[in-house]
């Protein structure tokens, strides 16, 4: 089995725009920082580049606002340094726990969200 570290890339922008994205490879933390000056260098490089009508991102794409940069530098170390994009859900939990019987239980916890209006 392969082991992945996972690093969380993201952003904030205006109005209270954000994202990020957890991507998940086997090497440390340094080269991971490495790859992202790789990644953050390569959108650099198309900033002010012309669109080409039927062009991809990381080829005649241009980075003209943070979400868009953003968005190559997922590009660059998704499809050019082999990143996986992992999903996290943190409304569920699995717990392992054991009996003196020896018997073993698995219970899956689900956070849940409840709106109701006050009045």
């Amino acid at each position: 089995m392969n082991e992945l570290n996972i690093f969380k890339i993201e952003y904030d922008w205006c109005e209270g725009e954000h994202e990020e994205t957890l991507l998940g490879k086997n090497v440390e933390r340094e080269e991971f920082e490495k790859d992202t000056i790789k990644a953050k260098k390569f959108a650099e490089s198309l900033i002010g580049t012309k669109i080409k009508k039927g062009n991809y991102l990381g080829k005649g794409y241009c980075v003209q606002c943070l979400p868009e940069y953003y968005e190559q530098i997922i590009w660059f170390l998704t499809k050019k340094l082999k990143y996986v994009v992992c999903n996290f859900d943190s409304d569920i939990r699995y717990n392992v726990d054991d009996f003196p019987s020896k018997k073993i239980s698995i219970n899956k916890f689900i956070r849940k969200t409840e709106e109701r209006k006050i009045e």
